[in-house]
Formats: structure tokens, sequence, C-alpha cells
């Protein structure tokens, strides 16, 4: 048995390959001192891989419009260099999974939809505006990655809202809910025709909440009704609907009053955001109630008070996304997924919005340069080596000071991912099978260690 060791700590190793060791055999039945020299039972990482959990569908980020334009303003050398950067197994993180917007989002450089104002019979539907940026940076990455792709509405059309205004709030009138449902399959044949597959759609984005860029507000009936609509609107089409896709702290109550109604039984799982804090808790006890639906991480990212890229903020941003996506698998989460996959160095472009966001990559068509922050070689600690359809499976550890999650590829290695957000260096012994590794863990580093069994 052989693990490989890759690291990036706080100076400047970066997803570095370590090398590969043996894994020495120990039998530990008896131990013949009290405080052994090297004790195998101090500092262990247990890996039990027979253990298998939830399979892991993808990790990646958002194609919003901001992305694609930023991105389409590099140079074209740069441009290819981003796309296997985010997307390339070998040569960047292997990203494999992502989000677009049906209609725009507060990222998008203008407000649009695809119907024109008053549209009773979506006549002029026209996704024309996406094929500008937003499909031309999907078929790029498309040629890396096999990628999975769900996609969200942030407001209907003002016409079929109670405040007649895409901005702001409003609700989505009952009489337009067939309508709206016949939009997504609209939308879906559309993407499909210019060869951008649709996995999945969430029913709205952040329906808890009136925001001062588009939004949309549904209570958990009127949201349990139009489930009812779009369900059979999407019926034949092979294409995953996703409820809430709100913040976390409310998953499991969302989860079982959408699961357990009428209409259950067209949601196949809950998105869920990272705004007001891990509530991993959340996550587990849906997934422990309900565990043919999936669990999807649709959104999570920095919001700044001023504008440029914070440096001394660079370790935690880092350490942050580590842990909110090893807290996620850990607890049944399937697949994982960042908000823009890279903004220019304005944070933008964007309209109708307030403060300023962070991207793990900069696409700074200024000086024609990339930059790449601390946070997308910790979320490559995870995506480049979690292949889909690995499984988490069951892991101890010595301590809780180490974030740590544990998977099975199905080639059958096995990836460990530890980070240590401490300020201390720290032991570790990862025993598998009755093999161990000894090594130790810097301050604010991470690792990811593969173990080949057949080595």
């Amino acid at each position: 048995m052989k693990v490989t060791v890759y690291l990036t700590d706080s100076e400047k190793k970066r997803l570095s390959c370590d090398g590969s060791y043996p894994m020495e055999y120990v039998n530990t039945d008896v131990i013949e001192s009290v405080n052994h020299y090297g004790d195998v039972e101090q500092s262990l990482l247990n890996i039990h891989d027979d253990l298998e959990h939830q399979h892991i569908w993808g990790i990646g980020g958002a194609f919003s419009e901001a992305a694609a334009v930023a991105w389409q303003r590099m140079s074209p050398k740069n441009r290819d260099r981003f796309i296997r950067a985010y997307f390339d197994r070998e040569e960047g993180i292997g990203y494999n999974f992502g989000r677009l917007t049906i209609g725009s989002c507060d990222f998008s450089t203008e407000d649009y939809t695809y119907v024109a104002e008053g549209d009773e019979t979506l006549d002029t539907f026209d996704i024309s505006h996406d094929c500008q940026a937003v499909f031309p940076m999907v078929k790029a990455a498309t040629e890396h990655s096999d990628l999975l792709l769900f996609a969200s509405p942030w407001s209907p059309p003002a016409y079929m809202k109670t405040s007649g205004n895409r901005i702001a709030g409003g609700h989505l009138k009952r009489d337009y809910y067939p309508l709206w449902a016949e939009h997504f399959a609209r939308y879906i044949d559309a993407a499909e025709a210019e060869n951008v597959r649709i996995w999945g759609v969430t029913l709205q984005n952040e329906p808890r909440h009136t925001q001062t860029w588009e939004s949309c507000a549904y209570s958990v009936e009127e949201e349990i009704d139009f489930l009812g609509f779009l369900g059979k609107a999407l019926e034949g089409k092979n294409v995953k609907i996703f409820c809430y896709d709100h913040c976390r702290e409310r998953t499991y109550e969302r989860s079982k009053i959408i699961y357990e109604s009428k209409n259950g039984k067209y949601c196949d799982g809950i998105a869920h955001h990272w705004y007001s804090g891990d509530h991993f808790g959340e996550v587990k006890a849906a997934t422990q109630r309900y565990p043919d639906k999936l669990s999807i991480a649709s959104e999570g990212c920095f919001v700044m008070s001023e504008n440029g890229i914070n440096k001394e903020n660079e370790l935690p941003f880092a350490e942050r996304y580590a842990h909110d996506i090893l807290g996620c698998f850990r607890n049944g989460v399937h697949a994982y997924c960042d908000w823009n996959l890279t903004l220019d160095e304005n944070h933008g472009p964007y309209h109708n919005r307030t403060g300023f966001v962070d991207a793990l990559v900069y696409c700074n068509a200024t000086e024609d340069r990339l930059i790449f922050r601390l946070g997308y070689y910790y979320v490559g600690h995870i995506s480049k080596f979690v292949a889909r359809n690995a499984t988490v499976i069951s892991f101890s550890s010595y301590t809780e000071d180490l974030d740590t999650c544990a998977f099975k590829n199905p080639d059958g290695t096995v990836v460990v991912v530890v980070m240590n957000p401490t300020n201390i260096e720290k032991k570790l012994i990862l025993r598998k099978d009755g093999c161990i590794y000894r090594t130790e863990l810097a301050p604010h580093s991470i690792a990811t260690y593969i173990i080949n069994n057949g080595e």
C-alpha cells in the first residue's frame, strides 16, 4: 500500500506533490510499553473504506455572465489557460459541475429576459443573449470536462409578477404558474439546441428574500404549488428539479415540508447556500431522513465592503472554502458549486448591486493577467482528486482541530483531505487496514493523501 501526498501551505507550496511513500504494516494487537516511542495509538486518523456513504456528482462554479464576460476579455492564450486551470484534471483542478442563470442575475451586465414583455405565448422566446459570452465559455469548458450543469432563475419576467418588476422581490402571479413552468422547458430545449445540456434546475434562487437585484419570493406553499406545474412541464426531459436554493439553516424543515407535500415526487433534491453559517447538521438531518433525495451546495461567496483583492484575507478566504466543502461532504452533500468562476479587476461586471464579491480566480483584462487566489489551490485539493461517482467513506480522527473528509474513487483509490487551520503543527498517523503513514501537517496548510490499495 502506497500514499501519494499533495500539499499547499501559507508560504510557497501550491498543490505540490510531496512524493509517494510506502505505508508500513504495524501489528497493534499488543502494545508492549505504555509510552512506546511512536505509539500508533496516538495522533490517528483511521480510514474505513468499507463503509461508503453518498456518491459525489461534482465540484465546480457558476458560469455567470460576469464570469463569462471577464473571461472573454482576456487574450486567447489566457482564456485557454483559464479553462485548463479550472476544468482539466491533469493541468488544473478538474471542475466538473457548474451553474447557469435563467435570464439575468445581479452578476449580469444588464437586466434581460428571453421573452418580450407581455408575451402570453412565449412566441418571442430567444436565448441569443446567452450565446454571446456564457455559452462559449461553457463550450470551452466541456472540451476538458464532462460537465453537469444546473440552471437557476433570479426572477420571472416583470409581467408575470405581482410587483410588475424583476428587481426587488414580488411573487409569481398564480395565473402564470403554467407559463413560467413552460418557460423552463423552453430554456432547456434552447440550451440543448446550442449543445449545452442542462442536468438540473432549481425552482428559484433565494426564494425567501427580496433583494435589490433580480429576485422573486415564494412561500413554501407557493413553492410546492409551482413545483407541480414545473414537474409536469419537465416530464420526459430527464432534468432534475431542486427546491429551496437558499441559506442552509432551514434546509431540514424546508426539505421535510416539500418532500412530504402533494408535489414532493417532483422534487429530486434540495439546494442550499452558505451565507447563514455552517449548519451542517441541517444537511445531515435532511440526508438521514430522505436518503433517496439529493443535496447540493449551490452557492457561496465572500462579500466585501471595499474594492480590491484583500491579500490579508487570503488565508481565511481559502480556509473558509475548504472548511465548507469538507463539512458539506461529511454530512451528505452530493455536489458543490461556488458562485462566480471569475470576476474582472473591478469585481464585476455587474448591475444593481452594492458591495463587492470575491472570486477564486480573477481575470485582469487591463493587464491581461490571471490572478489565482490561495483559495483556488485549497479547493483544488478536493476537486482535482475526488472523481465523479466517488463515495464519501467513514473515518475517525483523534482531534477536531483538523478539518477532514475521506473519499473512495471509482478506481478504488482512497482520497483523504486534511486541513490544519490552527497555529501549531499537528502530528498525524494515517491508518488503513493496519497500515500506517506517519507525518506532520504544518500550521495553516492543507494536504491530500491518495492511498493506492494495490501498490
